[in-house]
Order: structure tokens, then sequence, then C-alpha cells
């Protein structure tokens, strides 16, 4: 076929992304344009008008395609791969153009919602590449692919004019000044396109002044020649305007880049944390006012403690990247473990680097990171290829979970405990001690020391509680942060598994465990009560020490002692302390008074007694628990899912994580449990605080 010859030739272009809410796509938008060929053009770009007859050919190749048995589709970048939008129908609308209707799918909808495209290239064919204004045509033998969805607009071929680029003035320069070049000449064509379609309306309308034509005529060439004169103006000021913006968007670029190599200079950016990098400079190229919020960021430079120490170099906080990889390794290796032994181990080992990193001044770091950046830093600062974020994060929030113990119900560090990471059988016997105080020797000039044997005593404890605390995400298992993980996840986990093991724990305070006790009115019980208390501790020879004894108090009684005024002068004068930090050391719900650690107790049972306290010594009160056995073991190959130990460093309490996926309801499910039991230790070591009987009730008295 002669090249001169009319023919239809394949067009693309570039159109926004209409809100899929509506169930269409702009397809092609009114008016004249500049529109490149995918192939066959004559070297730059051609003029396409579209009108109300552009949605009838588009409409009827459609219903072409229809009849022969293949349905029209668009898909993403051209790919001829999957649909994004599956039209249904074209149709004329005034004022904006050729209108696609039909209905998204759900990785169409997704793609344009989240913001993964940009744009929409439609794909159509023209008349004539050399007519003055192109005609939009139906096209027998078209493929059924009509666009897709882009933030390049691709084509299946490079246009003439891109061939062309070696032969511009500008051949020997970088790739980024050629594509310059080459979108500034595009600007530069559909311009002259505009401004010679003036010229041709400025002779039509003198043309019919001479003439004397009917004034219908001439108005509607006069009002053509005023719309192409404001598409003039319009596009001059625009190719204005996008020089200058891309002015200020690559000094704004440059000055991000500035700030991002003194942040990785100075530790706040890993090196190889390109995505972080690259986040960054977007921003603060988009809004140059977020150059000081990276300016602001903080690495382990001179703004934070270094020493050295012969060829030693100590960075006392390390990236959050390098930590966070580290605990992923440790997390990796124990979910590979099938022995309990290695288990054990590792939990040990991310127990260590948690209690290290995740307190003190470096812990704002860590519980901030962002979540969208964690794996990025893992991979980038370790030699972790497998983080699995899901398991990390909840075996993060079970760290947490098992460090709010002790601040919830701080009963469970101050008594006899025996946690370990052992795993029994349910109602198991175990034997676990309370320690005496050993008798002093006098030393012997002639037989020297001697020996006595250790001062201890068993006690019998039946693993006859199997508790857990399951948890159910949903697909949003991982917020932006881990500290929102923490916050709304780990109280309320480790409330309702320290609450189940206190409770089992006070069963035990009753008048045939401990024979001694003290009777008190609610208006009576004041710091001298306590006092008392104490004292006939020491009697009954309970040592005394600093964190030895303590004393819990149902709250009402609680309250009273706080009231106390003896206390408060002593606060007011003495020690602040009792007041402004009541915890201490960051327990809850405690203050020191004499040798006691008081604890508020509400959930302390009656036990038919009017029990109103407790106080004791360590070896008053005695729990120990256990790990279930594993039972993904039995049937090796069959389970799924995720069975890890974790364990807290201060309390020495393991539990066992158990995390798999429920395919039918799309839900990701985290449970803890453990077994474990409760006894009452020496008698002597305890007394028991009642409400006066008189009083009626220990809970009004």
């Amino acid at each position: 076929m002669n090249d001169d010859e009319p023919q239809p030739i394949e067009c693309r272009a570039a159109v926004e992304i209409s809100p899929t809410a509506t169930n269409e796509i702009l397809f092609l938008p009114i008016g004249l344009h500049a529109i490149t060929p995918v192939s066959g053009g004559i070297g730059r770009p051609i003029k396409v008008k579209v009108g109300p007859e552009s949605a009838q050919a588009i409409e009827s190749q459609r219903s072409k395609l229809m009849a022969s048995g293949k349905r029209p589709y668009f898909d993403f970048n051209h790919s001829d791969d999957r649909a994004s939008f599956w039209p249904n129908q074209f149709i004329w609308r005034p004022g904006e153009g050729v209108i696609a209707r039909g209905e998204w799918s759900d990785g169409g909808k997704r793609s344009v919602e989240g913001r993964d495209y940009r744009a929409f290239s439609p794909v159509f064919h023209v008349d004539n590449k050399r007519a003055e204004a192109a005609t939009v045509i139906c096209k027998d033998n078209a493929d059924p692919n009509m666009g897709g969805l882009v933030n390049n607009p691709a084509f299946k071929d490079l246009p003439l004019w891109a061939k062309n680029g070696e032969q511009l003035p500008n051949a020997g320069a970088t790739g980024d000044n050629v594509r310059e070049k080459r979108e500034t000449n595009m600007s530069n064509e559909e311009i002259d396109a505009l401004r010679s379609k003036q010229q041709e309306l400025e002779k039509e309308v003198e043309a019919l002044k001479a003439s004397a034509a009917d004034d219908q005529k001439l108005s509607q060439s006069q009002s053509e020649l005023r719309i192409i004169q404001l598409e003039i103006e319009n596009a001059e000021v625009k190719a204005k305007g996008e020089s200058l913006a891309k002015q200020v968007t690559e000094t704004n670029k440059k000055n991000a880049e500035s700030a991002i190599k003194s942040a990785i200079q100075r530790g706040a950016i890993l090196p190889k944390d390109f995505r972080t990098q690259n986040e960054l400079i977007a921003r603060a190229t988009s809004d140059p006012s977020f150059i000081s919020v990276i300016g602001a960021m903080q690495g382990p430079g001179n703004q934070l403690a270094t020493r050295i120490t012969g060829r030693t170099v100590t960075i006392t906080e390390e990236a959050p990247g390098a930590i966070f990889a580290a605990l992923a390794r440790v997390n990796s290796n124990s979910k590979k473990s099938r022995k309990p032994d290695d288990k054990l181990s590792c939990a040990r080992e991310f127990a260590s680097i948690y209690a290290s990193e995740f307190r003190g001044s470096n812990a704002n770091r860590m519980l901030a990171f962002p979540i969208a950046n964690l794996e990025d830093a893992i991979m980038a600062a370790g030699d972790v290829t497998d983080s699995d974020l899901g398991t990390l994060a909840g075996t993060l929030v079970v760290q947490r979970t098992l460090e709010l113990l002790k601040f919830t119900f701080p009963s469970l560090a101050m008594f006899t405990t025996d946690f370990t990471s052992e795993q029994a059988t349910f109602n198991q016997t175990i034997m676990t001690r309370t320690v005496d105080i050993p008798d002093v020797q006098t030393y012997n000039t002639t037989s020297g020391w001697t020996s006595s044997s250790a001062t201890t005593q068993d006690v019998p404890i039946t693993i006859d509680h199997h508790e857990g605390v399951p948890i159910t995400f949903n697909e949003q298992i991982m917020a932006s942060t881990i500290r929102r993980l923490f916050d709304e996840q780990a109280p309320a986990q480790a409330y309702a598994l320290a609450k189940s093991m206190v409770d089992a724990l006070y069963e035990n305070i009753t008048d045939a465990n401990f024979t001694t006790n003290i009777v008190s009115t609610l208006g009576a019980f004041s710091r001298s009560v306590v006092i008392d208390a104490g004292i006939a501790l020491d009697l009954n020879g309970v040592p005394a020490g600093l964190g030895m004894r303590t004393m819990l108090l149902w709250p009402t009684f609680f309250g009273a002692l706080e009231k106390d005024t003896a206390l408060i002068q002593l606060a007011a004068f003495q020690k602040p302390e009792i007041i402004t930090n009541p915890t201490g050391a960051g327990v809850a719900l405690t203050i020191p008074v004499e040798s006691f650690q008081v604890v508020k107790a509400p959930n302390l049972p009656t036990n038919d007694g009017n029990i109103v306290g407790f106080a004791g010594s360590k070896s008053a009160l005695c729990i120990a628990s256990r790990l279930p056995n594993d039972y993904t073991k039995f049937a090796p190959g069959v389970s799924y899912g995720n069975v890890q130990t974790v364990t807290d460093p201060d309390l020495g309490l393991s539990v066992m994580l158990v995390q798999y996926v429920d395919h039918t309801l799309a839900t990701g499910n985290q449970r803890i449990s453990l077994m474990y039991g409760t006894a009452a230790g020496q008698g002597l070591a305890g007394m028991i605080i009642k409400a006066h009987s008189s009083s009626g009730s220990s809970r009004v008295s």
C-alpha cells in the first residue's frame, strides 16, 4: 500500500483518570489535539479532532468486537494482560468528550484508589495522518485492548519523533536534558498547531466579512476564533508555568538530596535504606519545609553519647533498622527451631535485645519506627532474607505483654515464683522451694567452719490451670507504627492473663493456711496498723528488708492509708516521692510504707472471712508456671502456622506464642498460653488483715 494513501493509524494519548465511583472513564477529551501515532506516523504529532462522531466510531468498534466474540477491555500499561476496566458503552458528553461506561475490575479499582496509577491511555484509530485534522474511525480488525492505566504513556514501538532524538541540537546532552527538550518540543508543537488553526479562522472570518455572509455563520466562526485564542494564551501560560515549576522542583530536589546526605553521614538514615531516602526526598521536593524535619532527625553521631577506649568504639544507641534486623534474625531462627531448648535460647536472646533497646532513651526511636519502612531497613541492616513482619510484630506485642505483667499486677514479682520455659503436662505436680534464713556459724580456730544444710522448704504445686489469651487480627494486622500495636493490644492481654494468675494465687489466702490475723475497721486503718503488722511478722521471724515484704490491701483500706495524715506530712516535708512518684520503679498501684511495698488489690477475695488485706514475705505465697507441650510435634508436616517461646527478662516468665492464618475468615490469629499452679508457702510468713466483725462486711467497713 502506498504510504501516501489514507489508512487507519493506531494512536494513544494520556488522559487524567476519572474517579472510580462513577464507573466511567474520560476516553477522549473534546477538542483538537496533537497526538503521536504508535506506528506509521509522519515524524511528528498529527492533529486529531474529537467530536460527537468520534464517540459513534468508537462505540461501533466496541459493538463489532463484541459481535466477533471478543470483549473489549482496558489493561495495565498496555501489557495485553489483566483487565483494569470493562467498557460496556461509549457515549458523547457535551463539554467533556468521549466517555467509556462500564465496570472496574477489583485490581483496577484498587490501583486507582491506591494511587498506583495516575493516568489513562486510550487506544484508537484515525483515518488520515496527513489531513489538517484527522478523524477518529472504527477499525474492523482492531484488538480488543482499547486502552490501559499508565503512569508513563506506553507505546508498542517508539514514535518517530523519539527515534529522531539524536538529530536534535543537543544530541550530545544527557538523557535528562534530551527528555526535557522533547517535552518542550511537544509543548511548542501543540501551540504551533493551535496558531495554525488560528490563522485559518482569521482568514475565514475576513472572507465572511468581505462576502457579507449571514450573521450566524460569521458569529460561529468568530466564536471559534476566540476559543482558539484563549487556548493559545492558556497553553503559553501553562508552558511558562511548567518551566518555572520545573526549575523550583529541581532546586527543591537538590536541597532535599543534600539534607538526606547529611542525615546519612550522622547515622539518622541507613546508607542502604534507599526506600526511606527516596520517600523523604520526594516529600521534601514537594514540600520544602519538610527539609527542616530531615535536619532534626537524630543519629548516633556527635549529638549522641559515644566513648572511645583504646581501639574500641561504643555507640550507645544503634539505628532502629539494625536492632530490628537483629530481632528479625532471632525470630527467624526461633521459627525454624524444633527443639524446646533452641526456642528457649532464641527467646532469651530476643528478650535481651528487647530489654536493652526498647527501654530508656532509645525507646521512642524504636517504638515510633514506621512499619512501612521496616522491611527495607531490616534487609539493609542485616543478613535477614525472610523477616516475616507479621510474626515479628506479633512477637514484639507478646514481649511487651509480659513486660506489663509486673506493672499491672506487681504481686507476680513479690512472692515466690518458679517461672520456667520447661514443658509439663496438665495436673502434673512439681516441687518448688522457699528459702529460709540460714544459721550463722562461728569460726573455730581448731575445727574451722561447721557445715550446715541449705535451709529451704519444698512446696508441692499442681499445674492445674491452662490459660491463654487469643487475639484475632484483621487484614490491618500491622498499623503505621509498632507503638500502636503495643498500645492497643498488649495492655489488654497483660491484664487478662495476669488477673487470671493472681486470682488463683490469692485463693490461697485463707485462715487454714495463715493462722496469724490482725483486725481493723476502715476508720481506724492507718500507718500504725501497718507498723503493727510488721511487728507481728518480726516476732514470727520473717525477714525484713528491701523488697522482702508485701502488703495487699482492698481499695477502700488502701485509700484510707493514702489519706493518713502521718504519710501526708511525711510526703510534704521529707519524702515527696511518696506522692509525686508513688509507684516506685514503675510498679503500678504501689506505695512504700515502713518495710512493706503496699499494693492496691481490687481482686482480693473475701474467702468468707472479711479479708481486706494480706501481709507477708516472698515465701508466703508460691506460683509456678510451665509451657504446654508443643502439640505441633505430634504430627510433623501436618500443622501450619508458627509456634514460638517468648520470655520476659525480668520475671523469667515464658509463654507459648501460636500464630496462624484462618483462610476461611481471612484473619490472622495469635494466642499466648501457659500452664500454672499456685500454693500457700510458709504459714508463719504471712498474716491476714480482716475487717472488724461488727462492721458486717469487709468491703464497706
